[in-house]
């Protein structure tokens, strides 16, 4: 199994608003955000990091994360394929994020999506190296909540 992340190139601000237009509909199907306008912002954005979520070479999904001052981040944006959930992939995708960026972390939940919440909670919970885990105010009137935690920078087993 090759499992991993890669960076999304600019040249792949199509496949990546495909991807969000799928997202968008799924989690806040009333928001009007063009996506193909958002994919060119987080692609050109100095203090983005975009990643497809890939199983062999298949694209399973995108994350998008946010570099905030004082060495801390958002995770903006997460996915994976509907077709790929339920089998470890967003586990494994987020240990991977984490572990490549330790450190503060904070993340707003979509109201839209009920099985985020599930998800999150479970995730966060059981991931090595998660420290300081708070549920929060929601950032946006699209979001249900949100979560703070910290990310030991020595995960090793």
């Amino acid at each position: 199994m090759s499992f991993r992340l890669t960076l999304i190139l600019p040249r792949e601000r199509a496949r990546l608003a495909a991807a969000l237009t799928r997202y968008y509909s799924e989690i806040a199907p009333n928001l009007r955000i063009d996506p193909s306008e958002r994919a060119g912002q987080m692609l050109h954005r100095k203090d983005v990091t975009a990643f497809w979520i890939r199983q062999e070479e298949d694209r399973i999904g995108f994350a998008i994360v946010l570099n905030l001052p004082d060495d801390r981040r958002e995770l903006s944006e997460f996915a994976i394929d509907p077709a790929y959930r339920r089998l470890g992939y967003g586990h494994a995708a987020a240990s991977l994020i984490f572990a490549e960026f330790p450190g503060y972390w904070r993340m707003g939940i979509s109201a839209g999506s009920p099985n985020a919440v599930a998800f999150w909670g479970t995730c966060l919970s059981a991931l090595k190296g998660v420290e300081q885990l708070r549920d929060g105010a929601p950032f946006t009137d699209h979001q249900v909540k949100s979560y703070s935690f910290y990310i030991a920078g020595d995960q090793n087993d």
